[in-house]
């Protein structure tokens, strides 16, 4: 029980260090704006004073910086998660909204306008500050409230916050279909009419768009999410028969490397691709070397987030890389880092092409039922190994099982089986 009580301390404590950044990431946006031009402009892409991704880069580089012993190492963290994270937000909207809300592409050290190096480094400075001075005092004050004050102050942050943001989404949904004036004009609806305009006032590279979109009879054609969502199951499958492989060479043995209970497929590798896909399947034609170096990037940075995050989240070490040379906490290594640059090469320059005319050559009709299905099977395996793993970990401190859930993990999935399906696995308390 006082285990749990923690563990639901803390969790309150991560959603309060991401609705407070994201207000002081707001804050810093309007001042930031005010001091350039004189005049108040909501950044935000809420109606509300919050900025989304200065909360969730907070939390990132909270979570992985924790094992950084110096400023240097914090620093670096920040830039690297802070350009990942902007990088991505800037190809997600861009993507799924048809808009671009920034664009750096008149500053020097610049990515496609959607990182420069201006505000990378500004990202490692924040990321200073937010480890070394503001996040010790925000917390150590917040810790100190009654925790039943606690919870109702963050999970009301978090109802107004989803609220506005499920507004704002819809909004953004109906500038998607590229029909925003028959929207405005049909409903008169003064949120949607506000939220465009301040959209358009905030950001000067927002636009309408009236041109109407043709329905395509093509099987997820372009970067939709089903095809994101093949590519993540044919590099989840392949990434996982790749490392079962390389096992059976280097450690002369077959392991299984499945990040779910069921099925042969690695969640790290399966997301990599599909991120892959989303971020740099333009730069098919531009050099390898560019292609290496952000590959070798972003796949380092993803996997030590999916180390930190298993191991927060589940207590659970599944990869330890403290023996091989040039390793960073045994979570990512500079070996498998040039491997995460060349499969980026690999991929974009050669297999994306064919995965993706291969996914489109799928019957729509077919196609959207069977990756509807997919999805729903997919999930249902995700929360079966989530509650496995949570009770893997309980076991391993002496907690009994209280309810039915946990006691059908119990009987269903014991320490043996555990330890037979990933036996490559280690729990925190192992270390």
């Amino acid at each position: 029980m006082c285990d749990r009580r923690m563990k639901y301390e803390v969790i309150i404590g991560l959603l309060f260090i991401y609705l407070i950044y994201s207000f002081l990431g707001w804050v810093l946006e309007v001042g930031t704006v005010a001091a350039k031009e004189g005049k108040f402009v909501n950044r935000g892409i809420l109606n509300g004073p919050m900025c989304l991704i200065y909360g969730i880069g907070a939390l990132i580089i909270i979570l992985t910086t924790e094992d950084a012993t110096s400023i240097l190492g914090i620093f670096l963290g920040s830039v690297i998660y802070g350009t990942f994270l902007e990088f991505v937000t800037g190809k997600l909207i861009e993507k799924f909204n048809k808009t671009r809300w920034w664009d750096y592409s008149h500053k020097r050290f610049n990515l496609d306008g959607y990182i420069c190096l201006e505000y990378s480094l500004l990202w490692g400075l924040l990321g200073v500050l937010l480890v070394k001075v503001v996040n010790p005092i925000l917390l150590t004050s917040f810790n100190s409230i009654n925790l039943f004050v606690r919870s109702v102050i963050v999970f009301t942050g978090l109802i107004i916050t989803s609220l506005d943001l499920l507004t704002s989404f819809i909004t953004l949904k109906k500038i998607k279909t590229d029909k925003i004036g028959l929207v405005s004009d049909r409903l008169g609806n003064f949120i949607t009419i506000s939220i465009v305009e301040r959209l358009e006032h905030a950001y000067p590279t927002f636009k309408r768009k009236h041109k109407e979109k043709k329905k395509s009879d093509v099987f997820a054609e372009g970067i939709s999410f089903y095809k994101l969502f093949w590519i993540f199951l044919i590099g989840a499958f392949v990434g996982d028969l790749c490392e079962i492989i390389y096992c059976r060479f280097s450690m002369h043995r077959f392991m299984s490397r499945s990040s779910l209970v069921f099925g042969q497929l690695s969640i790290v590798w399966g997301a990599a691709m599909a991120l892959a896909a989303l971020c740099l399947h333009r730069y098919k034609d531009r050099k390898s070397s560019l292609i290496f170096t952000i590959g070798a990037i972003m796949g380092g940075a993803f996997e030590y987030v999916c180390s930190v995050f298993t191991e927060f989240f589940f207590g659970t070490i599944f990869w330890d890389y403290s023996k091989i040379p040039f390793n960073l906490n045994g979570r990512i290594n500079l070996l498998f880092c040039f491997v995460w640059g060349l499969s980026a090469v690999l991929f974009i320059k050669y297999l994306y092409p064919y995965l993706s005319n291969l996914i489109e050559s799928i019957p729509k009709k077919i196609g959207t039922i069977v990756t509807n299905i997919l999805v729903v099977l997919f999930v249902i395996d995700l929360i079966i190994t989530g509650c496995v793993m949570e009770r893997y970990h309980a076991r391993a401190k002496g907690i009994e099982a209280q309810n039915i859930v946990e006691k059908w993990c119990d009987k269903w999935a014991p320490d043996d089986y555990m330890k037979k399906r990933w036996s490559n696995m280690k729990n925190v308390i192992e270390k």
